[in-house]
């Protein structure tokens, strides 16, 4: 296994990006939070001038899960030290806002489970494909926090304030038949098809007017509410970072048992 947490290759115009921690579920701890900070500020300078090698770009995962969220083992440390409440400003908005600063059309190729920031961070792709195994939950509220990455807004933009109120708040997991539903991915395919049918729209888009593209996509995606709404999280997260059920929350995930909220 290569013990690179990120891994970026290039074929035919489009840029693949691999978060690439698997044994942990692709869960976001600091040093996979950077790597993917970097990839994608790397593939806007990559595609942000006309005869620059990156037209599209595909954000994939090894392993079983796309992206399971925050590393909890790293929340729990950053709960018992008191450390880590600055990593939503300092490392997560800009890991989404680099994002969305990619001028290309970028794709989300989800093959398992994309929960938390791993599901924000999906749906800051301008294209989601999934297969009949992925699926998709907040994992905010069961933890005692806010949501995170933008998802507050990119959710709304997709399903609606109530929909996505409900989701937040109620934190059931949702199959890829019900995401195809609230038309939160393009298509759902089988496992086994997942890359080519990426592979497939990724190089159209990289055959196409990208110059066009990079307009239509700066007038339709508005990065501005996004980002806005991701620094509005953040602090909402810096207050609940040091509540009560927060703290029981993460402890009992760790423990393997349910947690008792107090409502503080």
């Amino acid at each position: 296994m290569n013990d690179q947490l990120v891994l970026v290759e290039d074929a035919h115009g489009v840029r693949f990006i691999t978060i690439n921690r698997p044994d942990a579920f692709n869960s976001l701890n600091r040093d996979l939070r950077l790597a993917l900070l970097d990839a994608f500020q790397q593939a806007v300078e990559d595609s942000r001038e006309p005869g620059r090698p990156v037209r599209a770009v595909v954000l994939r995962a090894a392993g079983k899960a796309f992206c399971s969220g925050q590393d909890l083992k790293e929340q729990l440390q950053d709960t018992k030290t008191g450390t880590g409440t600055e990593k939503v400003v300092e490392e997560y908005n800009p890991m989404v806002a680099a994002l969305l600063e990619i001028p290309v059309p970028t794709i989300a190729a989800i093959q398992g489970p994309a929960a938390g920031a791993g599901w924000g961070i999906a749906m800051a792709c301008d294209f989601r494909f999934m297969t009949s195994a992925a699926s998709f939950k907040g994992a905010f509220t069961g933890v005692g926090l806010a949501a995170d990455s933008g998802l507050s807004q990119t959710l709304v933009d997709t399903v609606g304030r109530s929909r996505a109120l409900q989701l937040l708040l109620m934190d059931q997991k949702i199959s890829a038949e019900e995401a195809l539903q609230m038309q939160l991915v393009q298509s759902v395919v089988d496992p086994a098809e997942l890359e080519d049918v990426v592979t497939q729209f990724a190089g159209k888009l990289a055959m196409g007017p990208t110059a066009s593209y990079r307009e239509m996509k700066a007038l339709v995606k508005r990065a501005e509410t996004v980002n806005q709404a991701a620094a509005a999280e953040a602090e909402a997260q810096k207050r609940l970072f040091r509540t009560r059920d927060h703290s029981e929350a993460v402890s009992a995930f760790v423990e393997k048992r349910r947690p008792h909220f107090h409502g503080k």
